[in-house]
C-alpha cells in the first residue's frame, strides 16, 4: 500500500513538474516589466509554455549529448526556473513598485474576468458537465488499447530507455529477387518529436509504466487545457462587445458538454490522438497573442506567438500546415475590410516585427530550426504528398452535409450565422472579425474544396478543426441575438411568453444536436480483458525470444496489438504485422 501511494504521489508530482512550473516561471519572466494576462490566462498559458519548453530542454540536451534521465530533466527544469525566476526578480526591482503592479493588474482582471454571480455559476457549471460526460465516456477507455496511442508510446519508452532522442526509422519486409527479407531501416516523417518528449519525462521522473492509465490521463488534461484555452480568447476577442462575456461563457458550451465526445474531443483523447490534441492547445494560443499583439501594438504578444507557433512545429505537421492556411486567409480578410488604410497597418506591423526583442527570436528559432534539430518532415518528400491536388477520393473534399455531420448541426448552424453577423457589424479595424472568419473559411475551404488551393489532405482530418472556430463564431452569433432580442427597441411587440418560446426552441435545438451526437458516441464496453491477454503473451514472448528471432502479429483481430511492440522496443516494425490491407486502399 504504501508504494502505491508513494507511486501516485511521485507521477502527480511529475505532472506538475513538467506540465506546469517551467511555463509558470516562463510567464514570471515575460510579465517582469507589465502584467499581461489575467489569472486564469496565466494558469492555462503555464500549462501550454511548460510543453513547448520541456520538449526544447530535451531536444538541447539530446543535441549536447547529455543523457536523458530522471536527475538531468529535473535539473534541467529547475534550472530553467531558476533563471526564469532571476530574470524576474532583477527587472522587477528596477520597475514598478509592488502596491503599483497590484493596484494595476487588479483593475485589468477585474475588468477582463470579472463575471455576476450567475455567470460564475454557470461557466462552473459547464466545466463540471464537460469533465463529468468526457470521464465518463473515457472510462471504458482509459486502459491502454487504442492504436494510435501505442504507436507513439513506443517512441516515447525508446526515449526512456536509451536516453536519446530517437531516430525515426523502421525496417519492413520486402522482396528482393523472389525472396522475402528484412530491409534496413529507413527514415520515417509521420512522426514528430513534441509528440512523445513529455510523456517521456512523466516516465523518467515518476517511473510509471507506459502501459498504464497514464498516457491516456495526459492527453485528456491537455484536451481540457484546449478547452479553456478557447473559452479565454473568446473573452478577449469579443472584450469590446458588451456580451463578450456571454459569447465566451457560450463557447464553453459549444465546445465542453455539448458535442464532448465527437471527434476532436474525448474520441482523439481515447484514440490516442496526441499531435491533434496538442495541436487544438497551440493553434489558440498562436491566434491570441497575435489578436492581442496586432491589436494592442505589443512585441513581447507578438514574440509569445512566434513561440508558441515555434512550438507547434516540433509537435505536429498538420496542425502547423492548417495553422499557415489560417494566418493567409486571416490577412487576406482583414486587407479587404481595411482597404482604405491597409497600408498604414502594414507600416505598423512591420516596425513591430522589425524589433530587436523579435528579431533576435526569430534568427534563435532559426538556428535552432536549422542547426539544433530539424523536424523529420521537413523534406521534398513530405511537402509533395501534402500538396499537388487531392490524389484519393479520400482527399477530394467532403460534401456539406459530411462537414456539418463532422463539426456538429447546431455548431455549424450557429457558426455561419456567426460568420454573417461580424461581417455586417464589424467593429473598427475589426481584428476579431478576421481571425474569426479567417479560420472559419480557411477550414471550411480546405475541408469542402481542396482542389481550390491545391492540398492533397485527408478531408476529414482537416475538418475535425473546424469544431474550436465555428464554437467560437456560433458563440459570438448566440450571444448578438440574445443581447438584440433583450435590449431591442421593439421588444415589446413580442409577447414575454414568445421571446420565452424562442429562447427555449433555439436551446432545445442546440442541446439536442450535441447530446445526440454524444449518444451515439457511447461505449459502454471496454476491451480491457482481451487487452490484459495481449499484453501477458506479450511479455512472456519477450522474455523468451532472442534477436534473431522474428514474430509476426495479427493486426485485425488482436485487441491493442500495436502496444506489442513496446514488450520488444526493438523496431517501429517489430512484431511485423498481417492484416487485410485492402481495407486500407483507396476505391
Amino acid at each position: 500500500m504504501f508504494n502505491f501511494i508513494s507511486s501516485q504521489i511521485l507521477f502527480y508530482v511529475s505532472i506538475i513538474l513538467v506540465l506546469f512550473i517551467p511555463g509558470y516561471f516562463l510567464i514570471l519572466a515575460i510579465e517582469s516589466k507589465k502584467k499581461l494576462f489575467g489569472s486564469l490566462e496565466r494558469f492555462i498559458f503555464s500549462f501550454g509554455f511548460s510543453i513547448i519548453t520541456v520538449d526544447f530542454l530535451m531536444i538541447l540536451m539530446g543535441r549536447a549529448e547529455i543523457l536523458l534521465n530522471r536527475i538531468s530533466i529535473i535539473v534541467a527544469i529547475l534550472l530553467f526556473s531558476a533563471i526564469c525566476f532571476a530574470i524576474y526578480k532583477i527587472i522587477r526591482s528596477r520597475t514598478i513598485s509592488d502596491s503599483q503592479e497590484s493596484a494595476e493588474l487588479k483593475a485589468k482582471e477585474d475588468d477582463a474576468f470579472s463575471f455576476s454571480k450567475n455567470q460564475k455559476i454557470l461557466i462552473i457549471l459547464l466545466l463540471f458537465l464537460t469533465i463529468f460526460i468526457k470521464t465518463a465516456y473515457l472510462k471504458n477507455s482509459i486502459f491502454p488499447t487504442s492504436t494510435d496511442l501505442g504507436h507513439h508510446m513506443y517512441w516515447s519508452k525508446s526515449i526512456s530507455e536509451t536516453g536519446k532522442i530517437p531516430a525515426y526509422q523502421e525496417s519492413d519486409i520486402i522482396k528482393v529477387d523472389g525472396n522475402y527479407q528484412v530491409s534496413q531501416p529507413e527514415k520515417i516523417a509521420d512522426f514528430i518529436i513534441g509528440e512523445h518528449l513529455i510523456f517521456s519525462a512523466i516516465n523518467l521522473i515518476s517511473g510509471i509504466n507506459f502501459i498504464s492509465y497514464f498516457p491516456s490521463l495526459i492527453l485528456f488534461l491537455i484536451h481540457i487545457g484546449g478547452i479553456l484555452a478557447i473559452f479565454v480568447l473568446t473573452l478577449r476577442l469579443f472584450e469590446d462587445y458588451a456580451f463578450g462575456k456571454n459569447a465566451a461563457i457560450f463557447s464553453l458550451l459549444l465546445i465542453g458538454p455539448i458535442y464532448a465526445i465527437s471527434s476532436s474531443q474525448a474520441k482523439f483523447v481515447s484514440g490516442g490522438v496526441i499531435g491533434n490534441t496538442i495541436g487544438n492547445l497551440l493553434i489558440p494560443f498562436v491566434i491570441y497573442f497575435l489578436f492581442r499583439a496586432l491589436k494592442e501594438q505589443n512585441a513581447t504578444l507578438v514574440s509569445l506567438s512566434i513561440f508558441s507557433i515555434f512550438g507547434l512545429a516540433y509537435t505536429h505537421h498538420l496542425s502547423t500546415f492548417i495553422f499557415i492556411f489560417v494566418f493567409i486567409f486571416t490577412s487576406a480578410i482583414f486587407v479587404s475590410l481595411n482597404t482604405r488604410n491597409a497600408l498604414l497597418h502594414f507600416k505598423k506591423w512591420l516596425k513591430l516585427m522589425l524589433s530587436p526583442q523579435i528579431m533576435t527570436l526569430l534568427l534563435a528559432s532559426l538556428f535552432f530550426f536549422l542547426i539544433i534539430y530539424t523536424p523529420s518532415y521537413v523534406n521534398t518528400k513530405a511537402v509533395g504528398t501534402a500538396v499537388g491536388g487531392p490524389s484519393k477520393e479520400t482527399r477530394a473534399g467532403l460534401t456539406f452535409t459530411q462537414l456539418k455531420t463532422t463539426a456538429g448541426e447546431a455548431r455549424m448552424v450557429l457558426g455561419i450565422v456567426g460568420i454573417i453577423i461580424l461581417l455586417a457589424f464589424k467593429k473598427r479595424n475589426g481584428y476579431e472579425s478576421a481571425f474569426v472568419l479567417g479560420w472559419c473559411i480557411s477550414i471550411m475551404i480546405m475541408s469542402l474544396k481542396p482542389q481550390w488551393l491545391f492540398l492533397d489532405l485527408p478531408s476529414t482530418r482537416i475538418a475535425n478543426y473546424a469544431s474550436f472556430p465555428l464554437a467560437i463564431s456560433g458563440s459570438f452569433a448566440l450571444a448578438f441575438i440574445i443581447d438584440k432580442l433583450k435590449n431591442s427597441e421593439n421588444r415589446y411587440s413580442l409577447n414575454t411568453k414568445i421571446h420565452y418560446a424562442l429562447y427555449m426552441m433555439l436551446a432545445a435545438f442546440i442541446l439536442s444536436s450535441g447530446f445526440y451526437d454524444n449518444s451515439q458516441s457511447i461505449n459502454t464496453q471496454s476491451n480491457f480483458e482481451k487487452a490484459v491477454q495481449t499484453f501477458s503473451a506479450s511479455k512472456y514472448l519477450a522474455s523468451k525470444v532472442n534477436a534473431d528471432d522474428k514474430i509476426l502479429k495479427d493486426h485485425n483481430y488482436l485487441t491493442a496489438d500495436s502496444w506489442i511492440k513496446i514488450y520488444f522496443n526493438r523496431d517501429y516494425n517489430f512484431p511485423f504485422s498481417r492484416g487485410y490491407f485492402k481495407r486500407y486502399e483507396d476505391v
